[in-house]
Parts: C-alpha cells; structure tokens; sequence
C-alpha cells in the first residue's frame, strides 16, 4: 500500500482534517506527497495569518476561542491543509498551502475545536445512525464557518478568501450562501444554504466511509460498541450549529433526517451491514435498536431504501440460497 493509501486509511475520526476534497477533484493531495519543497513556518508567518483574520468578526471570533480553549496553534508539514486533535487540543495547519488557503482552514479546525467543547463527536454509545448524522452535521458546519469568513472578507474589500475558497471542491457552498445572502440578507439563512449544499457535495462519501470504519474498528474489539445513544436531530443542531449570537442557524433540522441527506451509498451499505451484523447477533439488538431504519441507501437509479431495507432483503436471499441448496441435496 502506498504512503498515500496509507493516509486516507488512517484520518477516521481521531483527527478532522481538511483537504480531503483534493483527492477527488484537482490531485493536490497526490502532488503533495511527491513534494518536499521548503515551506514558510516562521512565526512572521503565523504573525501575518493572525492579522488577515482580524479584519474579520468570524476571524477575530475564532482567534479569541483558540485563546480560551488553550489549543496550540501550530505549523506542521502535511499533506493536507490541517486537522484538529482533539486528544492533544491542537489545531495544525500546513505551511505547504497559501495564507488564504490557511485562513480558511483556521476557521474550520477551530469550528471543531468548538464543536469538541460543546459535545462529544463521536462515540462508542452512539447508535450509526446517531454517527453518521453527527458526522456529517459537524463537517457541514465547519465548512459553513469558512463561507462566512469569505463573505466578511468581500465586505471589507478583500476578495482573496471567496477566490480561494472557489478553487476548492467546497465551491458550491460560498455560492449557495452568496446567492442566498443577496436575495434575503439574512446571515443565518445563507449560511443554513451553504450548510445544506454541504450534502450535495461529491466529497460527502468519505466522510461516510470514516464513520463506517469507526463503527468497524469499535464493534470487534470485544463488544466495546455500545450504540445504544438516539440523540434527537433539532437538539443536535441547536448545541453545534450556532451562530454568533448563539442562535440556531439551521432553518429546518428535520431536513437532516431526509433521505437526500443522511443517506450512504449501495457499497457503503453493504459493508454497514457486514460489519454491524455480527455485533448485532451477538448482542440480540435489532436494526430498529441501531436506527438501521433511519439511514438511507441512494441507489443509482435515484431511489432510495433503508439499510434495514437492504439486510432483510439479503437475509432473504440466503434463506432462498439455502432452500435451494437443500432442495439440490435430496
């Protein structure tokens, strides 16, 4: 396997990082493993980042809870813009990139700082349905942040900020807010748009396959998982998805649970059901138990079931597999 490959295997969950999106779209990422140039880590640097965030409120915002969570600040030569640990409290950023590129990934690492003080990301407790939603809201969320960062940048005259962020596979989001903003000039509404464009993003599947990875890695190590924790959608939103009144910015949490939204796809689903099912006979806990019932599969065709759905069928279809094997043997 190469250093590569052997990357994306190992980000799941224990850190967030940014960047991800390079792989699928420009090859960046690739690029980057093959480049050892010498890059700028001085705190001049680091000095210089600072004092383009603060011509901005979310900017500035985010420097003062960076203060008063004590994370360290960081360079850190990686392949990948930057990440948030939150075992160590440190959010990295890498000096490979340019300083707008960082400044966009400051707001978003330190989002997950944020998200991290307020409630646990992930869980050995939570049921996979719980996960992935969890999952894919503070992901969304963050790269929400980075669109209010880009507009308040415009406002004071600097265009650098939305420019990056529109070479990036996160694209579509600053549109949807720009657009939205203009029409309504509501900050919550435009920033609940480029949230919810999140999910229409071909970059959503591998965050889906980090939460699936993280239920296989708990589920077989002696029955650890738990996944018995349902937390409710409108809750989840109003503790993580705030703005900077400390209002809920999402319009209609209820969308969240919608098939367009917390949904895996047909590969995903198989392999949800290879790894839970054994846990599940194990423990006698049904896919209602897990909310099985609540995540759906896009098929190709643009339909959609259940990953219920999808074990009952395959179910049945070893019971038919094994009629008719009985049959043959007579």
């Amino acid at each position: 396997m190469s250093k590569y490959e052997d990357f994306f295997k190992g980000v799941y969950v224990r850190r967030f990082p940014s960047g991800i999106e390079n792989e699928a779209s420009k090859g960046t990422l690739k690029k980057a493993f093959n480049n050892d140039g010498n890059y700028d880590q001085s705190p001049e640097r680091m000095e210089r980042l600072k004092k383009m965030l603060k011509k901005s409120q979310i900017g500035r915002e985010t420097l003062d809870f960076l203060d008063e969570k004590g994370s360290d600040l960081v360079f850190e030569k990686m392949p990948y813009y930057g990440y948030f640990d939150p075992e160590n409290n440190v959010v990295a950023l890498s000096p490979r990139f340019s300083d707008e590129d960082l400044a966009i990934t400051f707001v978003h690492e330190v989002r997950h700082a944020r998200q991290d003080s307020i409630m646990t990301n992930t869980s050995s407790n939570m049921t996979p349905e719980t996960l992935l939603k969890n999952g894919f809201m503070i992901e969304a969320d963050a790269c929400a942040t980075e669109c209010i960062l880009a507009h308040q940048m415009m406002e004071q005259g600097d265009y650098s900020i939305f420019e990056a962020h529109q070479k990036t596979a996160y694209a579509p989001m600053s549109t949807a807010f720009e657009k939205e903003f203009a029409k309504s000039h509501d900050w919550n509404k435009a920033r609940d748009a480029a949230f919810m464009e999140w999910y229409n993003l071909p970059v959503k599947p591998g965050y889906a396959d980090q939460y699936i990875d993280f239920m296989k890695e708990i589920s077989k190590n002696n029955d650890s998982a738990d996944f018995r924790k349902d937390m409710d959608t409108k809750q989840m939103a109003q503790k993580l998805c705030l703005d900077s009144n400390g209002e809920c910015y999402i319009q209609n949490p209820k969308k969240l649970e919608s098939p367009e939204k917390l949904n895996v796809n047909e590969k995903q689903s198989a392999k949800m059901i290879a790894v839970l099912k054994p846990f599940m006979k194990r423990q006698k806990r049904s896919a209602e138990q897990m909310g099985l019932n609540k995540v759906h599969v896009a098929h190709r065709d643009g339909s959609y079931t259940t990953v219920q759905t999808e074990m009952k069928n395959q179910n049945a279809k070893s019971v038919i597999r094994s009629a008719g094997k009985g049959r043959g043997g007579r």
